[in-house]
């Protein structure tokens, strides 16, 4: 049976089983558990925004039960929208318990471009699991952190709107409003574009706060290490697009940073590009081991430390003796990369975007 929402007065007034003639009905009210349903939004979320903040149910009913009224819902909505966009929770909550209903609902009504397109702002559906006219008949995705799916990351929000709040996540150490961060930029953009306008940029202004002190390098390696799950899932999802001899994709040995790896990994999978990843700080030797057992037709290597003008790895291509694309990219590689004559060529790319052609088979070519 479907809840019931309690009829309530205002609070602290007792609920008359009628209202006199002439007086106006009471309020209806709602209990934390249909609320829950209608915005997604964990019922424990709720009750702490209550306890700790002042974001709950004002009415009370005859029993003494606390029940939401429909400004208290756009109350909460509006809450989860400011926490999502990476609002510390006491800001929002003070910035919303400031405003009146009109405001609250401009500011609602201003926002809607933050909800995914075809999914409502949860104030139009009827609880119990019903819906009001017009509304999309897919379930919404459950929310996390007090965020419903499609508020954080809407088409008027830029990428520096992205990349701060992703920065708030980090300062807060909150991993599910950060993984729904990373979830909403690849489901409007492509990984390349989510890597060149959000991704890279939150890094370096994560890495940038953590060398000035401003943040610990737990909220460092929370960042990277979520991203770095959420690159993989993509992959995971792709898999069997997959076809053809792979690339290996490596960075250089002593290099540590290899997202850029998993991000190329990513978007070559959404090609139905195969690839062998071998990560970060992979030895001369073992990565020529690795060329040898697998021929593959192309090595992707990434380089953001500087690298010597002679070194190991290009004399040790001489054995190399199929068709191999060499692709460099990062700021690491000296110019004038000399390699051995023979069936080794080497290209340099400036961006990720040239990463991906250099490595995405042209149409109609072979992979194997």
């Amino acid at each position: 049976m479907n809840p019931q929402p309690a009829a309530s007065r205002e609070p602290g007034q007792t609920e008359p089983d009628h209202p006199e003639p002439g007086e106006r009905a009471p309020e209806l009210g709602w209990p934390v558990g249909v609320v829950s349903e209608r915005l997604a939004i964990a019922a424990p979320t709720l009750r702490s925004w209550d306890r700790r903040h002042g974001i709950g149910p004002s009415l009370r009913t005859r029993g003494n039960h606390r029940r939401y009224t429909e400004l208290d819902i756009r109350r909460v909505l509006l809450m989860s929208r400011l926490t999502a966009q990476g609002v510390p929770a006491q800001s929002a909550a003070d910035s919303v318990l400031a405003m009146d209903s009109q405001a609250i609902a401009e500011r609602l009504e201003g926002d809607r471009g933050f909800a995914a397109p075809g999914e409502g702002d949860g104030l139009g559906r009827v609880p119990g699991g019903s819906r009001g006219p017009g509304e999309p008949g897919e379930p919404r995705e459950p929310g996390v952190g007090g965020a419903r799916a499609g508020e954080v990351e809407g088409s008027e929000q830029d990428a520096t709107d992205l990349v701060e709040a992703i920065v708030g996540a980090a300062r807060a150490l909150d991993p599910r409003t950060m993984a729904l961060l990373y979830r909403q930029v690849m489901r409007r953009r492509d990984v390349g574009r989510a890597w060149v306008e959000v991704f890279a940029p939150a890094l370096r202004r994560v890495g940038d706060l953590w060398e000035e002190g401003r943040l610990g390098v737990q909220s460092e390696h929370l960042t990277s290490e979520l991203l770095q799950s959420e690159l993989r899932a993509v992959v995971r999802a792709n898999r069997l697009r997959v076809a053809g001899l792979p690339v290996v994709l490596a960075s250089a040995d002593d290099e540590q940073h290899h997202l850029p790896l998993l991000a190329l990994e990513a978007e070559l999978a959404r090609h139905g590009v195969a690839s062998l990843f071998l990560g970060p700080r992979v030895p001369s030797d073992a990565l020529v081991s690795a060329l040898r057992e697998s021929q593959p037709r192309a090595v992707f290597l990434w380089a953001s430390l500087a690298r010597p003008q002679a070194e190991p790895f290009w004399r040790d291509l001489e054995i190399i003796d199929w068709p191999l694309e060499v692709v460099i990219g990062g700021p690491g590689w000296p110019d004038g990369i000399a390699v051995p004559e023979g069936p080794v060529t080497v290209t340099r790319v400036a961006d990720f975007g040239a990463a991906v052609t250099a490595l995405v088979p042209r149409p109609g070519a072979s992979v194997g």
